[in-house]
């Protein structure tokens, strides 16, 4: 079969593909543990898609396709439902496409999102322009609305933006894998870290580590103040819902004031 486009068009092997995918729901989502750094317990899962299709090397080939194809939406509602069918009971987080707000699926009355028993995130990437959101502020701003939580996800990988933060409101800020990766206490990266929490908190929004893969991350995440944590370190993303693998080297961070009531003072 030809590759080639007609006219100004996507390549036709590329519009069977994304058909196939959306005809036969050829994906699959796995799920990976938000974990919460003080009580080491599981916070949410996010629900990661993957391609079935051999035509498309991952999710950002697959989600580039649907854009060009215009039907983006489509697919997000797709992934959506596959994400709240396969983790019942337990609070989830979802990307969502810019693209998929020009659509305005994630709106409709009968989204998946408004069926899901728990908590429902939906990641907004840092990594798009701000005149994009600018665009779509009335829509996030109805599912705001309607109960679900916006979070402004990889942030530090893109535009840097910290507007963002402000002018969408999330619940939650995830920081990118760019500034978590070798994270070590007492670095220049670090202060910039538990920075960048404290005007997290100062704003409403907790925050996420991502991409924590080393006992020294972890902990470093943790003296910068990050409330959760997600990484290959705790857990792969799986199906089903994985559980939980807290390092055992790992203790729960202690104050000063918790020392003093253990270790009594000499006289």
């Amino acid at each position: 079969m030809s590759t080639k486009s007609t006219g100004d068009g996507p390549p036709r092997r590329t519009t069977v593909a994304i058909k196939k995918v959306l005809d036969q729901r050829d994906v699959k989502v796995v799920y990976q543990p938000i974990v919460d750094l003080k009580t080491k317990r599981c916070f949410a899962y996010e629900a990661l898609v993957r391609s079935k299709s051999d035509d498309f090397q991952g999710p950002m080939d697959l989600f580039a396709a649907a854009v060009k194809h215009t039907v983006t939406g489509q697919l997000g509602r797709i992934i959506r439902e596959m994400a709240v069918e396969g983790c019942p009971g337990s609070p989830l987080f979802l990307n969502i496409h810019p693209a998929e707000l020009n659509e305005k699926f994630v709106v409709q009355p009968d989204d998946p999102i408004f069926t899901h028993s728990e908590d429902v995130y939906l990641e907004i990437t840092e990594g798009v322009p701000l005149s994009h959101f600018r665009l779509c502020q009335s829509i996030l701003a109805e599912v705001r609305q309607r109960g679900v939580y916006l979070v402004v996800d990889d942030l530090g990988a893109g535009y840097s933006n910290l507007r963002y933060i402000a002018d969408i409101q999330p619940r939650i800020v995830k920081l990118d894998r760019d500034l978590v990766a070798g994270l070590r206490q007492g670095t220049r990266m670090f202060k910039l870290v538990a920075a960048i929490v404290v005007l997290c908190r100062e704003l409403d929004a907790q925050v996420v580590a991502e991409g924590i893969e080393t006992v020294e991350e972890l902990e470093a995440v943790q003296a910068a103040g990050c409330r959760y944590g997600q990484g290959y370190l705790l857990a792969r993303p799986a199906f089903p819902p994985p559980p939980i693998t807290w390092p055992a080297s790992v203790t729960p961070r202690v104050t000063m004031r918790k020392l003093e009531q253990v270790i009594p003072k000499k006289k």
